[in-house]
């Protein structure tokens, strides 16, 4: 007779791991869900907070769109906007589109006057109106503001980098008239145009525009 440990019988691993016995078919085959109850309500969780995910960043905005300085299409301008905000377009109905933006992006919607498509530092980088014929207006890093006085009732002009919000140059005088009519606009707007020659595009000079295009 050989040394050894005797071998186990069917009966005595029964009686090691009574919670193993099954019938039936079920003797031989794997459990349904081997993660039981809990493994299947934190599937069902995860796949919930996904699909939320990807709700809250889509952004529906109207199918018009203000074609920028340079642009000849809406198409155009749409495969740009993909492009440098590394969004996509996702479906058309009607007057809107829906996008898909990265995460942070999103539409502010006041009681009144025009939406706000926001990025993820809060910048407005787009707005559009309520109506049905709306167009999206996609709104330049560098422009001239204009900047009032509340208790003179004057103003004046400023050239303001939009992403960060810095002022780059200021005009000399304080005026009662505003925007164009100011007596400093076109002195500050050659300034604009010499410092920024791409400034119109509203999807250039952007880090975020410029990251995706190298």
């Amino acid at each position: 007779m050989k040394n050894g440990k005797p071998k186990l019988t069917r009966r005595d691993a029964d009686g090691l791991f009574p919670e193993l016995q099954q019938s039936g078919s079920h003797l031989a085959s794997r459990p349904d869900n081997p993660f039981g109850d809990e493994g299947s309500r934190t599937t069902d969780r995860r796949d919930r907070d996904e699909a939320s995910l990807w709700k809250d960043n889509l952004v529906t905005l109207p199918i018009g769109v203000e074609l920028p300085p340079g642009y000849a299409s809406v198409q155009q301008v749409r495969d740009a906007m993909e492009k440098a905000w590394r969004m996509k377009w996702v479906r058309e109905s009607g007057n809107e589109i829906v996008a898909e933006f990265r995460e942070g992006w999103a539409a502010v919607r006041p009681a009144s006057g025009a939406v706000e498509l926001r990025d993820a530092t809060g910048v407005v980088r787009a707005v559009y109106g309520w109506a049905g014929d709306a167009e999206l207006r996609l709104l330049p890093r560098y422009r001239v503001e204009s900047q009032a006085n509340s208790s003179s009732g004057l103003g004046s002009l400023v050239v303001r980098d939009r992403e960060n919000g810095q002022i780059l140059e200021r005009s000399a005088t304080w005026s009662a008239q505003s925007g164009t009519n100011h007596p400093d606009w076109t002195r500050l707007s050659t300034w604009l145009d010499k410092q920024f020659p791409l400034h119109r595009d509203p999807l250039r000079l952007w880090t975020d525009c410029e990251d995706s295009r190298g």
